[in-house]
């Protein structure tokens, strides 16, 4: 039986117009205030403007508290998405922890496109596949599953600060909670295997570190479909993992993509990178400092 705080909190919840809560102000305040004032003790269902989640108060170092805050998550990057997409297309999520850009992108793409979200620690994969299943998202499926260079199995070393920072990586987690042992696929024989001979439209990639992993297995994938991908790119991260990041940008431009920076101060928030050596302009020198790229391949004619 549900806790009477938590109780009252969710029927607030379900009446309050937590949309608004992503415009700040005094909507904003309310909900924080509703929020601290009711204190409740077990997991809700929290709107948003796209989707509903379900958050755990408990946990206070995870994407659905800072939704809960905020009311979205990453906005601009969700945003740059959703202009790629289109009813029918075929998403891949990298790193979906609680299915956020899933579940964004399984109602942009409609009931006749696919969404399949990786994600392979144990607690980020409950909670992306109870995210899926509230919102009746046929069409998403939630792969416990790490992507890299060649199938096997590694160990994902968990981060106690950060539900979001677990990485394949010892040296990229900030506050080490043990690891635990997943297994790892490529996305090329994932695709051969499991989507049908479905194209490939849109990739994200958000993996602490092990982004050029993803890429490397992703290689057939990328030469056939030619997706949009959108990679988190943590210089220093990448380094733990073994890799070189300016090689990682060399293969994709060789690839035939072209390369923008994700900047926010910018009207349409992208800035074109004419290569290597303009990323390498970015001061990306702190160990956690990071930029988010877009690659488009040139001749797709898609912005």
């Amino acid at each position: 039986m549900t806790d009477p705080r938590t109780a009252l909190f969710q029927w607030i919840a379900d009446r309050y117009p937590t949309p608004a809560i992503a415009g700040g102000g005094a909507v904003r305040a309310l909900w924080k205030m509703l929020f601290y004032a009711t204190a409740p003790q077990a997991p809700f269902v929290m709107r948003t403007q796209r989707y509903r989640l379900w958050v755990d108060p408990k946990k206070r170092k995870d994407i659905a508290r800072a939704i809960l805050h905020r009311g979205q998550y990453e906005p601009i990057e969700t945003a740059i998405m959703l202009r790629h997409l289109k009813p029918g297309m075929t998403m891949v999520d990298v790193g979906a922890n609680i299915g956020h850009y899933a579940m964004v992108a399984a109602f942009a793409v409609g009931p006749q496109g696919r969404v399949v979200a990786f994600e392979p620690d144990d607690e980020n994969h409950a909670a992306l596949a109870a995210n899926l299943a509230l919102n009746r998202l046929g069409n998403a499926t939630a792969e416990r599953l790490a992507l890299g260079s060649a199938p096997g199995r590694l160990a994902l070393h968990r981060d106690r600060a950060n539900r979001g920072g677990h990485s394949l990586a010892a040296a990229n987690v900030l506050a080490p909670a043990g690891a635990q042992d997943v297994a790892v696929a490529t996305l090329d024989a994932y695709a051969a295997s499991s989507l049908g001979g479905r194209r490939v439209d849109f990739i994200k990639i958000d993996v602490q570190g092990a982004e050029a992993g993803v890429l490397a297995g992703a290689a057939g994938v990328l030469a056939r479909d030619h997706p949009v991908v959108l990679v988190e790119f943590w210089p220093h991260g990448i380094r733990a993992m073994g890799a070189d990041p300016m090689a990682l940008v060399e293969r994709m431009l060789a690839l035939g993509y072209r390369l923008a920076v994700i900047e926010r101060e910018r009207p349409d928030h992208l800035r074109a990178l004419d290569g290597v050596a303009a990323l390498a302009r970015i001061d990306l020198s702190h160990p956690q400092a990071y930029a988010n790229l877009l690659f488009r391949k040139n001749e797709t004619g898609r912005e």
